[in-house]
């Protein structure tokens, strides 16, 4: 969440993001691959994924929305498009997870919610289900 965050500044930092923040805070190799896909995940479908938020944040503007909920929303939206290993409810609860400890008062609910309706209408997924 951290470098989609950092991201969100600077999107021509997409280089880099991965590597310092392996260095930083002393990933495996594993935790350094997932890093690198959601990184490029996002980066390569941004405007797909805004357009998403976008669609489900109803009467919400991306730009309006906190620096830290774009980044949690993005994150979970890729990993529920793109990363097959992860299973749509585990990147909710992770989302909200994040939104409780870093984000604004209501950031839980509100991401809650969008990525849930997300899920069931976009994905075609019924309430905690994984991936079809």
């Amino acid at each position: 969440m951290q470098s989609l965050f950092q991201m969100d500044d600077d999107p021509d930092s997409v280089r880099g993001l991965a590597d310092s923040r392996a260095a930083e805070e002393q990933l495996t190799e594993p935790d350094l691959k997932y890093l690198e896909q959601i990184i490029a995940s996002v980066s390569e479908n941004r405007s797909r994924i805004d357009k998403y938020i976008s669609d489900y944040s109803i009467d919400w503007d991306i730009g309006r929305l906190g620096k830290v909920e774009r980044a949690v929303l993005r994150l979970a939206i890729a990993e529920m498009l793109y990363l097959d290993d992860v299973p749509s409810s585990v990147a909710i609860n992770e989302a909200v997870l994040l939104a409780k400890k870093y984000g604004a008062d209501q950031a839980a609910k509100f991401i809650n919610g969008i990525l849930g309706k997300f899920s069931r209408e976009a994905l075609g997924e019924q309430r905690g289900g994984g991936k079809k």
